[in-house]
């Protein structure tokens, strides 16, 4: 088992920073992949450049989509040896994901009955190849991804309906307990790290708290699958049972299966925050609560002490990343890391902070959907395939807070906290019911702001 850094060790946490990683397949014909529009892929200098921060691991993709074409029994590993390699050898310990907002290839899918055995003979290639990887994400973030493929429509099979919701949750589950079993077929010390988006619901009206009940319970969903804990009891049985048509038989293979995560590493961005309230025609509205006048700025202390309450597990930051100008970033990653640092202080089991995004992305403020060629700078500046990433401020307050313990925002205040940031919630709702992606207003802001 690898050592504790002594950069860890003194800080009290480990500091990851990680690429944005998400090959999402959007519609029946469109695949969008960050690892090459950021030019990620094609640069064996980025790990130099994580290392160079002075960060003790990061969440590298070794994907299922990127490893196999149309045939399953071919699997490619090379750029995964290289890079996994060139990890080790710089000091910085991967963090292996399988399946990042994925479906699969294109012979598979989030419906398909298969999904769960492809996925695991995949896995178990991966760790037959890579025994001494010791943390493995097979899939991240499963509940997101089939709340936004199977309940919302934004990716493939671009579908709202709950009964394709339960059978995208329940084959991802599957995958990973049973990629996980084979992965430690192979690598007997894996530990399991599960990533999960970390919400939290305001409700602002009576008519809304029925469903912000619902959605503070959904939110565990995933992972307590996964931890075996969905039994007769829990609040969400019937939900699953009776409206997504899961069979009881189904949720106790999966009990049978179970593992207890090691670490659950939550990504928390300003959207991650929902504001309900009943519209004017009766039904409830969803819309970030950052935008909302009345209601605090996001911060992640509040959903990480619960999460800790309800899981009783160690935790994580795994994605701390905000669009916005480089300072301002730096003022979202230390919020996070002030965050982390009380709830340590309180007693809460929190082990990492990561930063993400670490080359930027692309499209994001749209969830994938339109290809207007927004980019995001990250760590480093968004760079494409042709050019080079250059530092940031971001890059050397990482390096800062690697080296020292230590991380100053210089009294930025983010655009999440100005008061030009709200937005009336009908209007807000008005432009969901459009169609219009709900960060769409946000590079515009900030280019006026320039």
């Amino acid at each position: 088992m690898r050592a504790v850094t002594a950069g860890a060790a003194a800080r009290g946490f480990e500091l990851w920073a990680s690429p944005e990683a998400t090959v999402a397949r959007v519609d029946a014909a469109r695949i969008v992949d960050q690892l090459a529009l950021t030019g990620h892929d094609g640069r064996d200098g980025d790990v130099a450049r994580l290392a160079a921060l002075g960060v003790d691991a990061s969440r590298v993709p070794v994907l299922w989509e990127r490893c196999v074409s149309d045939d399953p029994a071919r699997i490619e590993l090379g750029w995964a040896r290289r890079r996994l390699r060139l990890f080790a050898e710089a000091g910085v310990e991967p963090i292996v994901t399988l399946l990042h907002h994925g479906s699969g290839p294109r012979f598979t899918s989030l419906l398909d009955p298969e999904f769960p055995a492809r996925f695991a003979a995949f896995a178990e290639c991966v760790a037959r190849a890579f025994p001494w990887i010791r943390r493995w994400t097979p899939i991240n973030e499963p509940l997101t991804t089939a709340r936004f493929s199977t309940l919302y429509g934004h990716w493939y099979p671009n579908l709202r309906d709950d009964l394709a919701f339960g059978r995208a949750l329940v084959h991802q589950t599957l995958a990973i307990l049973m990629g996980f079993a084979r992965i430690r077929l192979h690598a007997p010390q894996a530990q399991l790290v599960i990533t999960e988006d970390l919400q939290q619901f305001v409700d602002g009206d009576e008519g809304a708290r029925p469903y912000a009940l619902f959605l503070r319970e959904r939110m565990y969903l995933s992972i307590e699958l996964v931890a075996g804990r969905v039994t007769a009891a829990h609040p969400l049985a019937r939900f699953l049972t009776e409206r997504c048509g899961v069979l009881p038989a189904e949720l106790a293979e999966i009990r049978a299966r179970a593992v207890a995560p090691d670490l659950v590493a939550f990504n928390h961005y300003p959207h991650s925050e929902r504001y309900l309230f009943t519209g004017q025609d009766g039904s409830i509205a969803d819309v970030p609560s950052v935008y909302v006048r009345g209601l605090d700025p996001p911060s992640a202390a509040g959903p990480l002490r619960r999460a800790s309450d309800r899981l009783e597990l160690p935790l994580a930051l795994g994605e701390v990343h905000v669009h916005a100008p480089a300072a301002e970033r730096v003022r979202w990653l230390a919020q996070h890391v002030d965050d982390v640092r009380m709830l340590r202080n309180a007693g809460l089991d929190l082990r990492a902070v990561g930063a993400w995004a670490a080359f930027g992305m692309r499209d994001w403020h749209s969830l994938l959907r339109r290809e207007t060629g927004v980019d995001e700078d990250g760590i480093y500046t968004f760079a494409g395939p042709a050019e080079t990433p250059q530092p940031t401020a971001v890059s050397a307050a990482l390096a800062t807070l690697a080296r020292d313990g230590t991380l100053a925002d210089d009294g930025i205040r983010g655009w999440w906290e100005r008061a030009d940031r709200y937005v009336d919630p009908h209007e807000l709702a008005a432009r969901n019911a459009r169609g219009e992606p709900e960060g769409d207003h946000i590079p515009h802001r900030l280019a006026a702001a320039r």
